[in-house]
Order: C-alpha cells, then sequence, then structure tokens
C-alpha cells in the first residue's frame, strides 16, 4: 500500500484522478485478496523444508520400518495432500492451494522413489523423472501462479536431457553432447512457449515456458562455450547427427512465430534473428581455431536481439535483466582480453572502474533506452 499511496499522490498532483477516484482505488485494493510472490516463496520454502524434514525422520529409521508401513504411509500422506489442496481450491485460497499443490507433486517425486526402493526395480533417473513429469502435468497446469508450473517445468527438462544423454535410443542421436542437448531443449522450450502463447496466453504454464527459455538461452550460451575447451573436433556426422533435434525444433519454433498473431512484424523478425543467431556458436567446434571472441561476441548479440524483443512487448524488468546478463558477458570479454593484468594492482583498479561506470550508466539510462526501444520496434 505505501507504494500506491505514493502513486496516488503523484497522480492527484497531475491532476490525472480526483481526490474520489483515489479513494475508490484504495477502498479497491484494500478488498483485493493479497498475493505476493514473497509470501508464496517463503510459504513454498517453508512447505519444502518440512518436506526434507520428513523425509531425513523417515530415512533415519528406513531399515526398521516395514515395507507395507512405508506404502501405507505414502499413499495416506499423497490422499491427504490431495484433499488438502483440493479443499483450499474450493475456499479460494490461492497461495495454500499453489503450495500445497507443490508439496503434492514433489511428493509424487518421493513415491515413485519409494516403490522402486522396495520392489528393487532397476529404472533410471531419467524414467522415473519423464514417468512422473507425465502423471503430474494436470496438477501443475491447474496452478493459479507461475511458480508450481516453473518447478515442474524445470524437472521436465532436466528429464529430458537426461533421458538424451542416457536413454539407448536417443544417446546414439546425441552422442553424449551435452552441448547439442542444451541447445535442443532450449529451442524445445521456445517452442513450447510460441504454441502455448498462441493457444493461451495467459496460462500459467505459458509463463513458465517464457521464464525457462529466458533462463536456458545464456545457459545453454554458456554451456556451448565451456565445452569447447574440452572439445577434440568431433566427426561431422556425429556433429550433424547430434544437433538434427535442435534443427528441427528451431524450425518448428520460427513457423509458430511467423503464424502467430501475437506478435507484429518486426517482432517477429527479432525473435527469428535471435533464433538464428542463437545457433551460430554451437558449431564453432567443428573449426579448428578457439574463438572466444567469437564466442563472447554471438552471445551479446543474441541477449542484444532478446532484449530489443522484450522491449517491444513492454518487458521492462525482464529487459533490464538482459542488460544485466549482457553487461556480465561484456565484463568476463574484458577479464579474458586483460588476462594477467587482471591481477595487478593497475588492472584491478582499472576493472573496479570499469565496473562502478558501467553500473551507473546502466542504472541511470536503463527506462530511457527501454522506452526508446519501445517506441522504435512500434
Amino acid at each position: 500500500m505505501p507504494r500506491l499511496e505514493k502513486s496516488l499522490k503523484e497522480w492527484l498532483s497531475h491532476g490525472f484522478i480526483s481526490e474520489a477516484q483515489a479513494d475508490l482505488i484504495r477502498n479497491h485494493e484494500r478488498t483485493k485478496p493479497e498475493s505476493s510472490w514473497v509470501l508464496s516463496g517463503l510459504l513454498t520454502l517453508g512447505a519444502i523444508i518440512i518436506g526434507i524434514g520428513i523425509i531425513s525422520l523417515i530415512a533415519a529409521n528406513w531399515i526398521e520400518i516395514p515395507n507395507a508401513i512405508k506404502l501405507g504411509g505414502d499413499f495416506v500422506i499423497l490422499a491427504g495432500l490431495a484433499w488438502l489442496t483440493l479443499c483450499s481450491w474450493e475456499s479460494q485460497k490461492l497461495i495454500q492451494f499453489d503450495v500445497l499443490l507443490l508439496f503434492f507433486i514433489v511428493f509424487c517425486l518421493a513415491s515413485i522413489g519409494l516403490i522402486s526402493q522396495v520392489f528393487h526395480s532397476d529404472g533410471k533417473l531419467y524414467q522415473a523423472l519423464m514417468f512422473w513429469s507425465f502423471i503430474t502435468l494436470p496438477a501443475a497446469a491447474m496452478a493459479r501462479k507461475w511458480l508450481v508450473p516453473f518447478f515442474w517445468l524445470g524437472a521436465f527438462l532436466a528429464a529430458i536431457a537426461c533421458t538424451a544423454l542416457d536413454s539407448p535410443v536417443l544417446e546414439p542421436i546425441f552422442h553424449q553432447s551435452l552441448s547439442a542437448v542444451s541447445m535442443a531443449t532450449t529451442l524445445l522450450c521456445a517452442t513450447f512457449t510460441v504454441l502455448s502463447e498462441n493457444m493461451a496466453s495467459d496460462f500459467s504454464l505459458t509463463r513458465a515456458f517464457r521464464r525457462w527459455t529466458l533462463i536456458q538461452i545464456p545457459l545453454a550460451l554458456l554451456i556451448s562455450e565451456s565445452m569447447w575447451r574440452s572439445y577434440t573436433r568431433p566427426t561431422e556426422t556425429n556433429f550433424v547427427t547430434s544437433h538434427v533435434p535442435g534443427y528441427l525444433f528451431a524450425v518448428f519454433a520460427i513457423i509458430g512465430i511467423w503464424q502467430s498473431k501475437k506478435y507484429r512484424t518486426l517482432q517477429k523478425l527479432l525473435l527469428i534473428s535471435t533464433i538464428a543467431m542463437f545457433l551460430v556458436p554451437f558449431h564453432f567446434p567443428l573449426l579448428e581455431a578457439r574463438p572466444a571472441l567469437a564466442y563472447a561476441t554471438t552471445t551479446i548479440l543474441v541477449l542484444g536481439l532478446l532484449a530489443v524483443f522484450l522491449a517491444s512487448q513492454k518487458e521492462r524488468k525482464l529487459f533490464q535483466w538482459i542488460l544485466f546478463f549482457m553487461a556480465v558477458r561484456f565484463l568476463v570479454l574484458y577479464f579474458q582480453a586483460l588476462g594477467g593484468l587482471a591481477t595487478t594492482g593497475g588492472g584491478l583498479i582499472l576493472s573496479g572502474g570499469l565496473i562502478i561506470g558501467l553500473t551507473i550508466i546502466w542504472n541511470k539510462y536503463k527506462t530511457q533506452v527501454a522506452i526508446w526501444t519501445e517506441r522504435w520496434t512500434q
């Protein structure tokens, strides 16, 4: 409310609203149910810690507990969580509903591990994660906020990555190339983002796809850059084979972007250019040289294109985060170029001054840059 009061005073001083309208806004905001991501996050953290404590307590006495009690207790807890979650939904306690839902889907994964342990199954981790992802998808899709789908999607993407690296079906395709897998999962997430935005842009799972795509892009670029240090030059056949899934997902994402009615033509071109530039650094291992400068340049260009797109969508917070990552990457490049001089007194003074200067410039002009970019892309 203090932020609202500050905004109301500013609007009143500029004559945007009257005192009566300000009172209406205050009354409306007071009657709205509180929804705080801080509160939601703390409750979720508390639920996870309680779950870890229960698991630790049981683990300390695990051998003495009969299997029938283990399984029976597990299903009783699952049924209880499901009932409490349903009650929260019916009473419209949305934060409590999301916390219980997260607790429920985490316990589903623990139940799969318990059943595997009791019956001594020979399943692998990726199989358990994939099975859990499919059976909990309806529950994750029911969440009112993005936190539960975000957690579910992170585990699902981890399951896909583990499957690509360990599965006897996919391992011959990816050749256990973490770089190729990160490229494919990023573009798969981008494809899902475009498809879900076209179908239901306000869906909680759509927001989770969007956030994971933004996380995976710099992460995949980082993996690609870090992996070439240990690369031996791959054969062209293995290289092309391992990257075919990524190429296919890139094509699907581009088709979805081009057919989308949500984006303007310039926004579509920005996204397609981002995907095209994103593919470039994954092909550097085919070169004999190890192009540190080329990796840095392509990373900054990808993030720059993405920042312009986010600004055109009026996503100023995300735009500023991408600018921050660009600045960090620029500083890493600077330290790479400086080399041993970065550890000397003069180099450290110069580096510290550069960081302070960039921070001041970024903080001063970030809003103006966002506004200018929004206007340029209209």
